[in-house]
């Protein structure tokens, strides 16, 4: 995996070198546990979850935890032709060497994608299938409440909060393997523990795809599992910052879990009740710790309404008076229409303009009050009137269609709504833009609307190509999910155990990484459909009775039944019903105060910090820090923006008093040398800082080179003042030394045949490709080769390179002059020494072996 083709899409995906990994020896007597995400890096990067307990699990003396992610569709293809199995992130150990994998289930389209990473990783998928000593595969999240569809290939299932179980979880499997139990005698002792769903132990019989009867074989239930108090459960500041930009690149901080305001097609909004707050002290805690710890120019709060939190206002103005000399912006991402105040906006762009996104979820008030959003459109019209005359030029709308009672008049409200909403924003501005989301309506599990029918494939087309035309005008975006997509969601999100012969088969046929429109096939997933019962496969889609036994009746979540059928009804009359209160009720049955199981809201305890400016003070440049560093080794798979951000990240964290720009969008004051090709490495790459104050260039060298990844090093530093600026060197020539490995010795014959021919000018062109395009690339003048050395394993240039044609790059050039742009991976390894001497070649011994 060192060796990664470059013609592999993001290659430092698979490198496992972040900053921040625990600094941890695997011994003899752990208990390794690989947390697995059924997508790709920059997705599971973005998980809070992950995160949590990754930090959890490695906080533990005797537990060694490490990563493994789905890699793209280049990658696997690469590892299925060398013969390699999926492994962890971290030391590249094959997933069925693990004690536990432990995934996480958050999109219901990455089930064939975790069934072939099974067997990437050389796991028997069915869990009937394997033997004693093969690792338990164990998965959580918000997919789990409804936990069927996987259960002929999940050993036990974790419903709820994870923070506390994942540890007895782990010591349960320890003390099985230590008394030498059995497997059916292990997941025996795994029911036991609070929160866990053991398949093997449940007796279901199903009938034209749908359940009938449920019973548990040992008379256990399975009762979701809460945290009462977020603030006594670990939250990570040490989080392990990706070497390329996630999805949600930035520290967040969890200041609430559930919700007050019971949507009802809102499935997160039952399924994590009831609403936990973290006190106001703790959340500014944590986020001035993970800023210090990470780099990031940027903090979300989370919650799935974080306007609700009851301290926000006050959290608002603390974190950014606190943020504003390191130009931190925040984001609350998750913003209910009626929460969102013009002071809360004024808070929010006192450093940088963050992206507001709203849901009105619906067209019409009628809608609105069927799914119990309370919000009306005034509200709605109002808050986007606000947000643009505060200075931004776009808004995100959400909406849904094929909700349940919909009728055409909603479909012509959404129409207008966001008609008036764009003609708002024009008027402002005519920069002024309207992005519209439009989503297919799934019903969901553990809902009130999970008695109802998901709209056919058909109508989903239809609407939405009404909706295209409709919507067609100038700065007005839409954006649609795949109507596709959603159909099968739904079949997997309402079905039963019955489809775990479809999955499986879905991914024997190659169905993977189903979630990314580009790599869906609709072809596989009909085709394997076509297969199964007709009733199997639909059984989710359609109305279910009031007296229904569902699948996921297998789990209590905590919400009665009979509440949700209740809302259900209200839902049909379009009755509101009104949030959650501040004391335990016993409206839905989760409250339990003799457990400590109730809303929590944060006590009002204050914290030090004024009120934020409404404008920061401008702060005059005093001087350059001007630095040379290295790129090698694995950081030559980091690309030049990547890079960027890394050192950037460790100038912040060093504390690096940069000069930032003015504006809506402050970003630092700094420059660096051109961009190196992918896959090239280098001992004299430039950047030069701007500083607000004159800094020891030593300290910050020492500092940067802490916060750093592997790979990436600053080798001098030097400050001067404004009146005598650094600047950059140019290097018309450059020193370079080319190592090729070596696997036959007539290869290298060739490659020194070649040079010398070079050197003697019976080669002086090469040809190269340029998208395409053929140039003749002369090299008189251009490329020099001065010296040759043979060694058993592989073969050294030193070589200068001056002005190449424009397009034309070194790396390229001389894999063309030497024949090796098809001769498989790792062949040449080439470095920038600069334009001084080579004295550094020590440095490259461990290059080469």
């Amino acid at each position: 995996m060192k060796d990664i083709p470059l013609s592999i899409r993001t290659p430092a995906r698979y490198l496992g070198t972040e900053v921040n990994l625990p600094r941890k020896r695997m011994e003899k007597g752990m208990f390794r546990v690989a947390l697995a995400f059924a997508d790709v890096y920059e997705v599971a990067m973005s998980h809070i979850g992950l995160k949590i307990l990754y930090d959890i699990l490695n906080r533990r003396p005797d537990v060694f935890c490490e990563r493994a992610f789905a890699p793209w569709v280049d990658m696997r293809q690469y590892l299925e032709e060398q013969k390699l199995p999926l492994t962890s992130l971290e030391t590249g150990t094959p997933l069925d060497r693990f004690d536990m994998i432990g995934f996480s289930l958050q999109y219901e389209m990455s089930y064939p994608t975790l069934l072939t990473m099974l067997r990437m990783g050389g796991i028997t998928p069915r869990a009937r299938d394997r033997e004693a000593g093969d690792p338990w595969v164990i998965a959580g999240g918000p997919c789990a409440t409804n936990p069927e569809p996987l259960a002929s290939f999940m050993d036990a299932f974790l419903i709820g909060d994870g923070e506390e179980a994942v540890l007895e979880i782990v010591d349960c499997l320890k003390l099985a393997k230590k008394d030498g139990l059995s497997r059916e005698e292990t997941l025996e002792a795994l029911s036991g523990i609070e929160g866990v769903y053991v398949p093997a132990l449940f007796d279901i019989r199903y009938e034209r795809g749908r359940p009938v009867s449920i019973r548990t074989k040992n008379g256990k239930t399975v009762k979701r599992r809460i945290e009462g108090d977020l603030n006594t459960l670990p939250f990570p500041t040490d989080v392990v910052v990706p070497l390329i930009r996630a999805v949600h690149d930035r520290y967040a901080v969890e200041i609430a879990r559930g919700c007050l305001q019971g949507c009802r097609f809102c499935q997160a909004g039952f399924i994590y009740r009831p609403y936990r707050e973290r006190n106001l002290p703790k959340v500014l805690s944590l986020l001035e710790e993970g800023l210090g710890k990470t780099g990031y120019n940027e903090c979300s709060f989370l919650s799935l309404s974080a306007g609700d939190y009851s301290r926000v206002s006050r959290l608002l103005d603390v974190a950014v008076e606190q943020n504003l000399s390191s130009m931190v912006s925040i984001s609350l991402p998750s913003l209910r229409v009626a929460s969102l105040t013009a002071d809360m906006i004024d808070r929010i762009k006192a450093i940088r303009k963050t992206g507001f996104t709203l849901a009105p979820e619906a067209g019409t008030q009628r809608l609105r009050n069927v799914i119990d959003k309370k919000i009306d459109e005034n509200e709605i019209l109002t808050t986007i009137e606000t947000i643009f005359q505060a200075g931004w030029h776009l808004v995100k709308l959400y909406f849904m269609i094929g909700l349940p009672t919909e009728r055409p008049e909603d479909i012509e409200g959404l129409v207008d709504l966001v008609t008036r909403a764009w003609r708002m924003a024009r008027k402002i501005s005519r920069k002024n833009e309207v992005t519209v989301s439009i989503s297919t309506f799934v019903p969901k599990p553990h809902t009130p609307f999970q008695w109802c029918a998901m709209i056919p494939i058909e109508e989903i087309r239809e609407k939405q190509a009404y909706l295209r035309r409709s919507l067609a005008r100038r700065g007005l975006r839409v954006k649609w999910h795949d109507a596709r997509l959603s159909y099968w969601e739904g079949v997997l999100s309402r079905g039963g155990r019955p489809l775990g012969d479809f999955l499986l088969r879905l991914s024997e046929e190659g169905a993977y990484l189903d979630g990314w429109t580009d790599q869906f096939s609709q072809e596989i997933w009909e085709r394997v459909a076509r297969e199964f019962d007709a009733n199997v496969m639909n059984s989710g889609l359609g109305a279910w009775g009031p007296n229904a036994l569902f699948p996921w009746e297998v789990v209590d979540i905590g919400v009665r039944k009979d509440y949700l059928w209740k809302e259900y009804q209200k839902a049909l009359e379009a009755a509101v019903s009104p949030p959650c209160p501040d004391e335990p009720c016993r409206k839905c049955g989760v409250c339990d105060p003799d457990l400590g199981i109730n809303v929590k809201r944060s006590e009002a305890i204050d914290v030090v910090g004024e009120s934020a400016v409404e404008k920061r003070d401008s702060v005059s440049p005093q001087g350059f820090l001007a630095v040379t560093f290295m790129k090698i080794r694995d950081a030559r798979y980091l690309g030049h923006l990547d890079m960027v951000r890394a050192i950037l990240m460790a100038a912040r964290r060093s504390g690096l008093p940069m000069a930032y720009s003015q504006g809506f969008h402050p970003a630092p004051k700094v420059r660096f040398s051109s961009p190196i090709p992918l896959g090239m490495e280098s001992y004299q790459e430039m950047a030069e800082f701007v500083l607000t104050r004159l800094v020891d260039p030593t300290e910050v060298k020492g500092e940067m080179n802490r916060f750093l990844p592997e790979g990436i090093r600053i080798l001098k530093a030097k400050v001067s003042s404004l009146k005598s600026p650094g600047g950059f060197d140019t290097l018309k020539m450059a020193n370079y030394v080319c190592l090729f490995r070596i696997l036959e010795s007539q290869e290298a014959d060739f490659i020194m045949e070649t040079a010398k021919k070079v050197r003697s000018g019976e080669i002086n062109e090469v040809n190269y490709s340029v998208k395409g395009e053929t140039v003749l690339v002369p090299l008189a003048g251009s490329l020099e080769i001065e010296g040759i050395n043979r060694y058993p394993k592989w073969l050294k240039l030193t070589v200068k390179i001056g002005s190449l044609p424009k397009r034309v790059r070194p790396m390229p050039l001389m894999e063309r002059l030497f024949g090796l742009e098809s001769r498989g991976v790792g062949k040449l390894r080439m470095i920038k020494m600069g334009n001084g001497s080579l004295a550094k070649e020590k440095t490259l011994v461990d290059c080469h072996e």
